[in-house]
C-alpha cells in the first residue's frame, strides 16, 4: 500500500479559500477568515484608487436610496448599476472618476454598486474585510502573508454568477500566497489554474466573458485595461466599524 507520507502538513500553517460568487458563501466559515473582497471590473480597483488620491473613508451601502441618504451628511455619493453610473450621483464606478485629488481628498463617500458593495456585506461578520484588485496586489498579499489567519477570497462575480475576471485575480492572489498557506480547497486550485492559464495576456484571454463585453458595449474599454494593470495604488481598504479606510495611511502617518 502506497503512503501518503510526502503530503506534509505544518500545524501553524493557515489555509486559503476561495468562494467563486457570493451566492456560496454560506458554504465557507466565514468569522474564522480574514476576507478579501474582488470586483475588478470595477468597485475593488476604483476603491483603491480612491485612497490613493487621498480619500478619507467610504462607506459601501447595498441600495441606491440609503446611499442617497449620506448626502445630507456632507458625503459625496458614488454609484452604478449594471455598469453604468445612477443619474444624480456624484461618480459611477469608473477608476478615472477618483483621480482628482481637489474633488476627493480628505472627503467622504457612500458607494453603491452592482456586486462589489454587495459583496462587503455578505462578509462583514469576517475577522477582518479587506478589499483587494490589481492594483494593490503586491501590498495585500505581503500583508496578508504577515496576518496568520485563514483567508477567504470572495470574488463579487456578476449578481450571484462566477465571472472571469475575479476568478483570475484570486488565483493570482492564491499563487503569491503559497509562501505562507496551505491549499486544501479545490476552489483555490481552480483560481490558481485559470490564473496560469491567463497571465500573459489576460485581457485577450477574458475578451469573451460576460462583464467584459457589457462594459464594451458601455464603451469602457479604458476602465478594462486601466483595471488590469498590477500595483498602480498601494494602499489597503479595511472594512471596520461600517466603512472602509486605509490602513497603511494609518502605519505611515
Amino acid at each position: 500500500m502506497r503512503s501518503n507520507s510526502s503530503v506534509v502538513i505544518h500545524p501553524k500553517r493557515k489555509r486559503v479559500s476561495v468562494c467563486l460568487t457570493p451566492s456560496m458563501i454560506d458554504l465557507f466559515r466565514v468569522e474564522e477568515t480574514i476576507a478579501v473582497v474582488i470586483d475588478v471590473f470595477r468597485a475593488t480597483s476604483s476603491i483603491c484608487v480612491a485612497f490613493d488620491h487621498g480619500v478619507e473613508k467610504i462607506v459601501p451601502v447595498e441600495s441606491v436610496e440609503d446611499c442617497l441618504k449620506y448626502r445630507e451628511q456632507g458625503y459625496l455619493v458614488a454609484g452604478e448599476r449594471n455598469g453604468e453610473m445612477v443619474e444624480g450621483f456624484d461618480f459611477g464606478n469608473s477608476p478615472f472618476s477618483y483621480m482628482d485629488e481637489k474633488l476627493i481628498r480628505g472627503r467622504s463617500i457612500a458607494m453603491t454598486t452592482t456586486n462589489g458593495t454587495q459583496a462587503i456585506h455578505a462578509v462583514s461578520n469576517a475577522k477582518k474585510v479587506v478589499v483587494g484588485s490589481f492594483a494593490n496586489i503586491t501590498v495585500l498579499s505581503e500583508w496578508l502573508g504577515g496576518q496568520n489567519e485563514n483567508i477567504l477570497l470572495l470574488c463579487s462575480g456578476w449578481k450571484n454568477r462566477i465571472n472571469l475576471e475575479d476568478s483570475i485575480f484570486a488565483g493570482a492572489l492564491v499563487k503569491r500566497l503559497r509562501h505562507w498557506y496551505d491549499l486544501h480547497e479545490d476552489t483555490a486550485l481552480i483560481a490558481e489554474t485559470l490564473y496560469k492559464s491567463a497571465n500573459f495576456r489576460k485581457r485577450y484571454f477574458m475578451r469573451n466573458s460576460s462583464h467584459y463585453q457589457r462594459l464594451l458595449h458601455l464603451n469602457l474599454q479604458k476602465d478594462v485595461k486601466y483595471c488590469l494593470r498590477k500595483d498602480t495604488h498601494p494602499v489597503i481598504p479595511v472594512f471596520e466599524h461600517g466603512y472602509l479606510r486605509n490602513i497603511l495611511k494609518d502605519q505611515q502617518s
